[in-house]
């Protein structure tokens, strides 16, 4: 059975869905559910059932890798897929999680400090511990060009696409500028970043019906974690997608899936 991989970050991952558990759904305990999250085997496996990457893998009938994590990023999704053996695999989803993310690409190992917070609280601890990550790391900070580096994982990723030209591509850009301290979004209109649209699906809101955050649908039909959670006062806000949310954001690409598999439209 041929499977289909998943790169990206909370997302693509689930984060947020183990609170729709029946566990949850109790004034005392929800009030108790730590932020940021802290899943049991339990929670995952809820996750994995409800999450919109089993429900496209239903459907086209592979095997679901999800390699997605909390705090992942473009950089840390294009490293992974570099080493990735794709043998089996002929259904390859990428998420942008922003259209920029603070992730530097060398940094590929669990030992180190990978989003904002963590790398703040790294710096910020008052220990002595690790020196030569912090000067690495502070280096990084001061050269650090939100633009020139999402544009060096763009044309990473369109090289290794172009490489792989037997396997069935799909690019969900999640977030727009409003998650990225209000720095501006890409044009896809370009010229530059055409190429992009290839491989991306429309999320069609009414003030655009040329649409591709995600979010933006998600966050206009209130389909968050926190729209559709019962408890939602008692929990800290939470703007992933809900149940309800990761269905419809499967729908869609179901939808796309079929279009491109009826007129092969893949390349």
């Amino acid at each position: 059975m041929k499977s289909v991989i998943f790169f990206g970050s909370s997302n693509t991952f689930g984060v947020g869905l183990h609170t729709f558990r029946d566990w949850y759904l109790s004034n005392d305990v929800i009030k108790n559910c730590p932020w940021p999250y802290r899943q049991t085997s339990e929670d995952n496996e809820f996750i994995k059932s409800v999450r919109w990457t089993n429900n496209v893998a239903k459907h086209i009938n592979r095997n679901e890798i999800n390699v997605a994590e909390a705090g992942g990023s473009p950089a840390e999704s294009l490293y992974r897929l570099q080493n990735t053996d794709l043998t089996d695999i002929d259904y390859i989803f990428f998420e942008f999680s922003g259209i920029y993310n603070y992730f530097d690409r060398y940094f590929h190992n669990d030992e180190y400090p990978k989003t904002p917070h963590e790398i703040e609280a790294f710096l910020t601890n008052g220990k002595k511990d690790r020196p030569e990550l912090k000067e690495r790391i502070m280096n990084w900070l001061e050269k650090y060009n939100p633009n020139e580096f999402i544009d060096e994982v763009l044309i990473l990723l369109k090289e290794k696409i172009e490489n792989l030209n037997d396997k069935k591509f799909i690019i969900l850009f999640w977030h727009g500028p409003e998650h990225n301290n209000g720095r501006n979004i890409i044009d896809f209109n370009s010229q530059k970043y055409e190429w992009l649209k290839k491989y991306m699906i429309k999320f069609p809101t009414k003030s655009d019906p040329d649409n591709y955050i995600v979010h933006n649908l998600i966050k206009e039909k209130k389909l968050t974690v926190s729209d559709e959670h019962p408890l939602s006062h008692l929990m800290h806000e939470d703007i992933h997608a809900g149940i309800e949310g990761n269905q419809i954001v499967s729908e869609i690409i179901i939808n796309y899936i079929n279009e491109k598999e009826t007129t092969n439209s893949w390349r």
